[in-house]
């Protein structure tokens, strides 16, 4: 029934619809507390709020937002609860394009959940646009930090389950990867400041696998994501409480770049966004360190060839000038 009536989005007078569902929100909410183990009601109620985001949120007011922002995120709330404690996902590859869409399907419910946060974020930009006018403005507009609240707390309820099996998902891993990747670019401090290490590492984690994924959005979403986090470092020192949990953090990062895009063959897609993610990282963990990372890679890679190891070393030499840091920060 809240399903048939939500896609009623094109009925006249529309902005009726929020003001019948607003009141069952917080119901329509707890029940995933019920029926988070039953994956078919769990799936229906993540894609009628999704649905009733896509289309709605434009419109609300600011009360209607504010409700259905405290829905979504009890809702995310409930869900993770249950499925990043009892949930074994186990993604199976198929050279056959039908029977991976089929296994894909299986994890539909995740799509849902990250799409809803790509549609609640809307609303920051709806309220940009309105900016122009001053009455719809001040009776829709939510404030910017309560839009990326919900958003940042929706993320750390589904980071647990973004494993690498289901990163292979290429609808799923691209929808991940273009909330991912706005989110981390636009409000840096936010993700740097996730309350546990284990939060942080499963989004760098997945950031370092995007980052030599096939796909050179997911790629390019990744490395603008690694350069944005070593720049807000650069500039607060933000990860420093992670760097206490791991203090080899950004230097695992640096290598990884390294190994996995700068010295691969196929780089040309992605080599200006991987020179941006590299430059802030190489100021991170600091010129001698990176140097002798190159050393150490170099070696290991292009063995006896004395040549190659000095067109390389000279390469690097340019790349880390003074002038070039000092514009990262």
């Amino acid at each position: 029934l809240y399903g048939g009536i939500v896609l009623a989005s094109e009925m006249s007078e529309p902005e009726r619809v929020p003001h019948f569902i607003t009141p069952s929100l917080p119901y329509l909410s707890g029940l995933m507390t019920f029926y988070a183990e039953d994956l078919t009601i769990c799936e229906s109620l993540l894609k009628l709020f999704r649905d009733y985001a896509e289309r709605y949120i434009a419109m609300m007011s600011r009360s209607q937002c504010v409700d259905l922002f405290s829905a979504s995120a009890s809702l995310l709330k409930h869900y993770s609860e249950h499925h990043c404690r009892n949930r074994v996902v186990v993604a199976k590859r198929s050279e056959n394009v039908e029977e991976e869409f089929e296994e894909e399907q299986k994890y539909n419910d995740v799509a849902c959940a990250i799409q809803l946060l790509i549609f609640l974020g809307t609303k920051d930009f709806a309220n940009a646009c309105n900016m122009g006018y001053a009455a719809t403005s001040a009776a829709n507009g939510v404030e910017t930090n309560r839009i990326t609240d919900v958003i940042f707390f929706g993320l750390q309820q589904i980071l647990p389950l973004m494993s690498r099996g289901l990163l292979q998902f290429p609808t799923l891993c691209q929808q991940y990867f273009s909330l991912m990747g706005f989110m981390v670019e636009t409000y840096p401090e936010k993700l740097c400041a996730l309350p546990s290490f284990d939060l942080f590492h499963s989004l760098l984690d997945s950031l370092l696998f995007g980052m030599s994924h096939a796909d050179p959005l997911v790629s390019k979403s990744s490395l603008a994501g690694l350069a944005s986090l070593a720049r807000e470092h650069l500039r607060s020192r933000a990860l420093d409480g992670h760097l206490s949990a791991k203090p080899d953090i950004l230097e695992n990062c640096t290598a990884r770049l390294i190994r996995e895009v700068a010295f691969q063959p196929l780089i040309w897609d992605r080599l200006e966004p991987a020179g941006t993610a590299l430059l802030p990282l190489i100021g991170a963990v600091g010129v001698p360190r990176f140097v002798g990372m190159v050393n150490e890679i170099s070696a290991r890679t292009l063995g006896a060839d004395e040549e190659r190891r000095r067109r390389l070393h000279d390469a690097f030499e340019r790349l880390v000038t003074p002038e070039a840091l000092a514009k990262v920060a």
